[in-house]
């Protein structure tokens, strides 16, 4: 029936945009729905549902969709039942499809409450969105799914002539015939002979074991020959310990310096042209011949695991020929930190690593010779910590005796020269010890490859500062070092802004770690700004200071909830909001002393004085900060005249100025994040940013022009600066204004949220703040039942949450298994928020990435669940299922009968 329904669609050339018949349309909806229903509703009568919508909630609870599945279904049906009532609105008629004509499309997006002169175009892109989701679940059930093919296309570069022999021999040091036979010599060329700009490296691996027949074994010989190139040997070593082989000794050869490198290049016609052109040869490139003798840490392994390993080695070799060694290496560090787990133990001390320089032992190199500690991964730490300064190694040969490494590697500088000024010789000792331990700290960073290349650029805001062997001495401590590579791996928006910009704020947070302990309470924060405020001069340098404490103070804070200072549930909150009010507090007196002292003291016409209360909202109001949050305000002041001062103005424009200033006075690094936000205020945009009592009183009236949803957002309202005589009525007036036992309007809720769906949800994706089941459905439902009891029962008047909950079961309100099960998902989906701002740092994007990206990994690190991603993503999953069910059911129990 449907394929008849499409292909008439089809011959009208009418598919796309049919939202009620084409693809993806409402019908593949209830076709879904109806074939599920058909097929299990004999047997479960709770799927006998004539509602689409409660079908598909019957059909999730029975575990016959996937809650991914039922959202998809859902919020597509909500969405397209909407597009087609409105549709049929705008014509008067009964018709389905979108408007072709781009005039009346942007009418039909505006009606939607889509914003802009491209509404029509976020509308379509909107409608796709979730028409190609609802396809994809209506061909899993109802059509045949034979999948994709895909296929990779390669550069096209011409293979070079072979090198011959001879000259092969002659470009390797003379140690290189010594080393190797004349049978392992020729294996070597034959190898080299296959390389070219496609083919970057090549592998030999032969089993030792004497029980090798079968082609497996644990002890293997590995013949690695390639393009060389600086960081080559790290990809080499940190990928066979990412296979799980360990080092037990080898040699590296390298052909003279005096020969180019290869390097690629993604391809255009302006490149091919260019490589047709090229006179340089296979021959004249620089080659490498790796021979290393290892040993499986998991037992005896298959050859199939070398094949393996060359192709992921060829990948990440191409990467570094293409002059993305950052990206190579960042790859590489996430490769390693998946196996090092499995060595906790040993990994658990940083082994101390001497490195003697020695200049005498070759006219063209500079000769380390390194002595230290063998610990699983050790070569690939220290080849990483040199290529990561730049120093490229032509030649190494490596012996272990017993438990210690005994190394000798044969270096150059970034301009191929030996390392001779002592200060350079300095750095790269200091450098190569701390980037081979922080290294070897990887796997305990959120994102190991972040933590990598910020450590880089970390070491080098050090060495920039004169002092930097001072500072030296505090970063070779394991506890500083463990700071830094959970800090650098575990929020990107903390190292741009803070980290890069604000190193002498850093600095002494990570050197000394102890002082991150302490918790600063709010008097002791007021203190600090005061003095410093007090010893400004001027009006610039009072904003500077009272910015540089607020941005100090915040990352202060933030440090010591990524370190795990901060163990109890809501206390990171309280010290942001501590924190947050201190600022607004002396920016409020800063402004208004400023002020008053050009215009005088507003007063009535009686001569006392106008009050003005900041209040917070939202998650300021309610004590609920957290990763880069914005502070929602509101300016309200009470009483009507005119100002003292020289230039007298009205007391309406007086306040309208304080609040200007205060906006303009407190500067946000990064939008959204300690931004100050005032529109809930009357009228929003359009209404003044200074609000009179009277106008309040009007506006938040019953009768008044405030939406449902405004008059809800009263609940977090809280004085935090100004006149507190003047904060304590304003919060007896909401009280009278939104406590006043009428029931809660669950329809508006519902329509607002309905709009929350359409707008900012994408089809497929769980939004951890909006989609169904998110903080948004939690937050709403306390409200709605303070909303409904809080006339009767005044200790329901709380403007946090979590106390919100608590005071609602006390009341009998929420059974005791009703208040866990909403308490746990209420923590869950904060601390879930909390990990993707920490990461992303700023408040708009809440979409949780796929379970099997990369990104869904590092979250799990971030909240603690370590490796277990479907433990998170069944969490995730059965927290929101949760707080849908509890809101239905609450929302039904004390809806007026």
């Amino acid at each position: 029936m449907k394929e008849r329904i499409e292909a008439k669609l089809r011959r009208r050339n009418a598919l796309w945009g049919e939202v009620k018949l084409g693809e993806g349309s409402i019908r593949d909806i209830e076709f879904v729905t109806q074939y599920l229903q058909l097929a299990h509703g004999a047997c479960q009568p709770d799927l006998r549902q004539r509602s689409t919508l409660a079908a598909l909630s019957r059909l999730a609870a029975a575990g016959l969709l996937s809650p991914d599945e039922y959202r998809i279904l859902a919020d597509g049906y909500i969405f397209l039942r909407t597009v087609e009532h409105h549709l049929q609105l705008l014509h008067y008629r009964q018709t389905h499809a979108l408007p072709d004509d781009p005039a009346t499309l942007n009418h039909l997006a505006r009606r939607l409450r889509f914003q802009g002169a491209d509404a029509g175009r976020r509308l379509v892109d909107r409608y796709d969105q979730h028409s190609r989701a609802i396809r994809a679940v209506y061909r899993r059930y109802l059509e045949a799914n034979d999948g994709d093919l895909t296929m990779t296309v390669h550069n096209n570069t011409p293979r070079p002539v072979p090198a011959p022999f001879k000259r092969h021999v002659d470009r390797m040091p003379a140690t290189y015939t010594i080393t190797f036979s004349e049978p392992d010599i020729a294996r070597h060329f034959e190898l080299i002979e296959r390389l070219d700009a496609r083919h970057p490296v090549e592998i030999d691996a032969e089993p030792l074991d004497a029980d090798a027949a079968d082609g497996t074994g644990q002890h293997w010989r590995v013949t690695i020959v390639g393009f060389d190139h600086v960081g080559q040997l790290s990809l080499i070593c940190g990928l066979l310990f990412a296979y799980g082989f360990d080092i037990v000794e080898g040699h590296v050869f390298s052909y003279g310096r005096e020969q180019p490198e290869l390097k690629l290049l993604p391809e255009t016609a302006r490149t091919r042209r260019r490589t047709r052109r090229k006179t340089t040869t296979q021959t004249d490139w620089r080659k490498i011949v790796d021979v290393f003798t290892v040993r499986s840490l998991h037992g005896k392994t298959s050859p199939r695991r070398w094949a393996d390993y060359a192709a992921d080695l060829t990948a990440l070799t191409e990467r570094l020929l293409r002059g993305e060694q950052r990206e190579a290496q960042g790859e590489l560090a996430k490769r390693v930190a998946r196996e090092m787990p499995a060595f906790a133990d040993e990994l658990a001390t940083l082994y101390p690593i001497d490195i003697h320089i020695d200049n005498d032992l070759s006219d063209r190199h500079t000769v380390l010779r390194i002595d230290a500690r063998d610990t699983p991964g050790f070569l690939y730490e220290l080849t990483n910590a040199l290529a990561l300064i730049g120093i490229n190694i032509r030649r190494m040969t490596v012996e272990t005796e017993g438990n210690q490494v005994r190394d000798t590697l044969y270096v150059i500088d970034t301009r191929n020269e030996k390392i001779t000024d002592p200060d350079q010789q300095r750095k790269l000792r200091a450098a190569t010890a701390l980037i081979k331990e922080f290294t070897h700290l990887l796997p305990r960073s959120p994102n190991p490859e972040a933590a990598l290349l910020n450590f880089r650029q970390f070491i080098g805001h050090l060495f920039a500062r004169p002092n930097w062997p001072d500072e030296l001495t505090s970063l070779e401590r394991p506890d500083v070092l463990q700071t830094l590579a959970r800090l650098l791996g575990v929020s990107e928006f903390l190292w741009t802004d803070f980290l890069r910009m604000q190193y002498a704020n850093l600095f002494p947070l990570v050197s000394n770690t102890g002082a991150l302990a302490e918790r600063k309470d709010k008097a002791s924060l007021q203190a600090e700004l005061s003095e410093a405020l007090h010893s400004a001069a001027g009006p610039e340098e009072r904003r500077r200071v009272l910015n540089d404490f607020k941005d100090r103070e915040m990352f202060r804070i933030d440090m010591r909830q990524i370190q795990g200072l901060i163990t109890e549930y809501g206390q990171f909150s309280a010290e942001l909001t501590d924190l947050a009010e201190v600022v607004v507090e002396a920016a409020y007196q800063m402004c208004l002393d400023e002020l008053q002292a050009g215009y005088g003291l507003p007063r009535q016409p009686d001569g006392t004085l106008c009050p003005m209360t900041v209040c917070g909202l939202g998650k300021c109001g309610g004590r609920e900060l957290g990763f880069a949050s914005d502070i929602e305000l509101m300016f309200i002041y009470d009483g009507e005249g005119r100002t003292t001062g020289p230039r007298q103005i009205g007391v309406a424009e007086f306040y309208e100025k304080v609040v200007q200033a205060v906006n303009a006075a407190i500067r946000s690094k990064r939008e959204g994040i300690f931004e100050l936000d005032l529109r809930l205020r009357p009228y929003g945009k359009a209404g003044r940013m200074a609000v009179s009592l009277e106008s309040f009183r009007r506006y938040f009236a019953p009768t008044g022009d405030a939406w449902p949803y405004e008059r809800q957002a009263l609940i977090k309202l809280r004085p935090i600066a100004g006149d507190m005589r003047l904060g304590r009525e304003i919060v007896r007036l909401r009280d009278e204004l939104i406590y006043t036992g009428a029931p809660f309007d669950t329809a508006a809720m519902r329509a607002m949220r309905e709009r929350q769906l359409r707008h900012l949800v994408t089809p497929g994706v769980i939004n951890a703040k909006f989609s169904p089941g998110g903080l948004v459905d939690v937050e709403y439902l306390v409200q709605a039942l303070q909303i409904t009891h809080g006339g009767q029962n005044p200790n329901l008047r709380q403007t946090n949450t979590r106390q919100a909950m608590d005071a609602l079961a006390a009341a009998g309100i929420l059974s005791p298994e009703e208040h866990r099960q909403l308490a746990e998902a209420h923590m869950f989906l904060r601390r879930l928020i909390n990990a993707l701002r920490m990461v992303r740092g700023h408040a708009r994007d809440l979409n949780v990435p796929p379970p099997d990206s990369e990104e869904f990994e590092f979250l799990a690190r971030r909240l603690n669940y370590g490796s277990d991603i479907a433990q998170l993503h069944n969490d995730l999953l059965d927290h929101t299922t949760t707080v849908q069910e509890l809101s239905t059911k609450l929302l039904e129990k004390h809806a007026p009968q």
